[in-house]
């Protein structure tokens, strides 16, 4: 007796493309991350140059409209059904290719009416155009009354036509029409979020840049990045050196990133496992969300796994990971993005990774924003007392109240200047256990102690000795027990 065939229903197709991804802008990054691996393959086809090789995005607010378009291999004509018909089919190969699963390139089919690959191979001179009515599709998998295969309901839904074509002509286009989506046509928010997610080169005004490409030469690392264009203007990251806080809708400057540090793990098997650095600031609060680099982000390839949150829970506290700009590069090649890019698949190699970037936020990462807490504060401390000593002088020459309020001043003084002694100390056995001036710690001190040749010891109450002053004293002309009724008064 023959084994029957399963059937695989239609709601497969939903489960794959239309509820694959909760947030919808992950559709640019598929899409660019499909353009990218074919521009790797056409530079070692030698087809274009590395820097020849662009990823347009066009978004037509108005007309609904959505492009995005490379100059790269293009597909074959007898290639184009095997490919842009069947899902989870790739190609690609997994570990090398960035996409590799096949299922990215539908995502546009929840968020559009008609979904469109339009796409030339170079010396065919012709062009295909694969139309999935994504429209028509979603009526068929809502009609809970029939139940499809879901091979005859791709056939039901997708269309393929052949044009003519320049000989030379090689790329690919996505196009999707009458997108339903507004947050896909808000181009502001479009390149703010492509900014931290797509593959691209680190923003011109961001200084720190030649310092992290001069680590990737000396470690003979690699990073992927690409020409990518939203409506003509070039995408970079979006990293800069100003931390901001947020008050009534008003952004101002709350601290700065004054130097980067680097870190790298292998793993057991000799293989590096990440890299990565992070901002060394002042630390003075977690960078708020209208920082829109926040917090360290996990990549692969150059491209961003999950969200600014990923990371959070391998840190020693929640907020732990809001302290700090940076990236984490996943490098070995057991790291591999799920199907949703949100995290990597479960594998021995992504719990070592686990294991050794946990321990460096538990030690070194936490450590540095707890101790630039401490040296702040003692900052403040001396600081405190030198501001105190003049308003102490001050009260000498106006006069004090009355000897009550005098014991007050000279017991808050006698308190803030232990205090300043104390948070003295604090900073001196800082410095002493900073192992070389390379060190985050000793690069914070710099920029943070201002107060670094002043003794607290050494500040006094008075400048001199002299008789002391009180209110009542410049009404001499009145008689003693009523000026003494004037101090309880001014008391």
């Amino acid at each position: 007796m023959d084994k029957a065939l399963p059937t695989i229903g239609k709601d497969v197709i939903e489960s794959l493309t239309l509820g694959m991804y909760e947030d919808c802008r992950f559709i640019y990054r598929e899409y660019i991350q499909n353009s990218a691996d074919q521009i790797d393959k056409a530079v070692n086809q030698g087809l274009i140059k590395t820097e020849e090789g662009n990823i347009y995005i066009s978004i037509n607010a108005e007309e609904k409209s959505i492009e995005i378009e490379d100059n790269a291999t293009g597909i074959e004509t007898k290639m184009v059904l095997p490919i842009l018909q069947n899902i989870a089919q790739s190609t690609k190969i997994r570990g090398v290719d960035k996409g590799f699963r096949g299922i990215g390139r539908l995502g546009g089919l929840g968020y559009c009416e008609l979904l469109i690959f339009e796409t030339s191979f170079k010396g065919e001179g012709s062009k295909s155009i694969m139309i999935w009515d994504a429209k028509l599709l979603k009526e068929i998998i809502n009609d809970r009354n029939v139940k499809e295969n879901a091979v005859e309901v791709i056939s039901r839904v997708t269309k393929l036509i052949t044009e003519k074509e320049e000989l030379d002509k090689h790329y690919f286009k996505v196009i999707l029409k009458n997108v339903t989506n507004n947050t896909l046509l808000n181009i502001k928010e479009i390149e703010e979020y492509l900014s931290m997610v797509a593959p691209v080169k680190y923003d011109r005004g961001f200084i720190f840049k030649s310092k992290i490409y001069e680590f990737i030469r000396r470690e003979n690392f690699t990073i992927d990045e690409y020409n990518i264009f939203i409506n003509s203007e070039p995408l970079l990251k979006c990293y800069t050196t100003t931390i901001y806080s947020e008050n009534n809708g008003c952004k101002k400057k709350a601290d700065e990133i004054f130097d980067i540090k680097f870190f790298k793990e292998d793993s057991k098997d000799g293989e590096v496992l990440f890299w990565g650095w992070y901002g060394i600031s002042s630390f003075v609060e977690q960078i708020k969300k209208c920082n829109t680099a926040r917090g360290l982000r996990l990549r692969k390839s150059n491209i961003q796994i999950g969200s600014e949150s990923t990371l959070v829970r391998l840190f020693r506290e929640q907020r732990g990971n809001f302290y700090f700009f940076g990236e984490v590069h996943g490098v070995h090649p057991d790291l591999i993005p799920n199907s949703r890019r949100d995290y990597f698949s479960e594998n021995r190699t992504l719990h070592e990774f686990e294991k050794r970037f946990k321990e460096f936020c538990h030690t070194e990462l936490h450590s540095l924003y707890y101790k630039a807490s401490e040296i702040r504060n003692a900052e403040r401390s001396i600081q405190d007392l030198v501001e105190f000593q003049k308003e102490y002088q001050q009260k000498e020459d106006s006069g004090f109240i009355n000897k009550d309020e005098k014991a007050k001043y000279s017991t808050a003084f006698d308190l803030k200047k232990q205090k300043a002694i104390n948070a003295k100390k604090k900073l001196e056995r800082i410095k002493e256990s900073v192992p070389s001036a390379e060190h985050p710690i000793s690069i914070i001190l710099g920029k943070i102690n201002k107060t670094g040749t002043i003794d607290p010891e050494k500040i006094e109450q008075s400048v001199e000795e002299k008789k002391t002053i009180f209110v009542t004293d410049k009404y001499s002309w009145i008689p003693k027990n009523e000026r003494k009724l004037i101090s309880r008064i001014f008391g």
